[in-house]
């Protein structure tokens, strides 16, 4: 069961340990970790909700277990030359795969809370609260990541009109 378990999920949750690690072999070594734990674990899963979900927030927590190794996300990173955001909306014409592909260039704490806010639904007092962070910085950091996106975008010559 274990190896069947593996095989259909390692592609899906490896995607999840790299969009928060840069790295390809630390999110590999996240990958292992997780289904580590999930067999581990397997009892506890009372059948309560998604089966997957469990298994996603295993693998998010695994990965911000790693993150926390090395990142101080009390510290307020990258705030050079950012303006206040005009349009709150501003990403929901951009093409998710542009984001996924983008998401490494941005400073780890950006990333991070980007990822949990707008991919898997944390809300900012969750997020301050799993990173020791305030909901101010969450906030700032998912501003600034949403940004830099755009910076970067439009530097890969990504339009956000085109993406529509």
């Amino acid at each position: 069961m274990q190896k069947q378990l593996y095989e259909k999920y390692s592609a899906r949750y490896f995607g999840v340990c790299k969009r928060y690690l840069k790295n390809v072999e630390l999110a590999e070594d996240v990958l292992v970790k997780g289904f580590l734990k999930i067999f581990d674990h397997i009892d506890s899963y009372e059948g309560k909700g998604n089966f997957e979900g469990w298994m996603q927030r295993i693998f998010v927590n695994e990965c911000l277990m790693e993150l926390r190794k090395k990142q101080d996300f009390t510290i307020y990173l990258e705030t050079s030359n950012i303006q206040p955001q005009k349009e709150a909306s501003a990403l929901e014409n951009l093409y998710e795969q542009d984001i996924l592909k983008l998401l490494d260039f941005l400073p780890t704490g950006c990333r991070t809370v980007f990822n949990l806010y707008v991919i898997e639904g944390y809300k900012h007092n969750e997020i301050a609260e799993q990173l020791g962070i305030s909901e101010g910085t969450s906030k700032s950091q998912l501003n600034l990541a949403k940004e830099k996106l755009k910076v970067l975008l439009n530097e890969y010559g990504i339009n956000q009109s085109q993406s529509s």
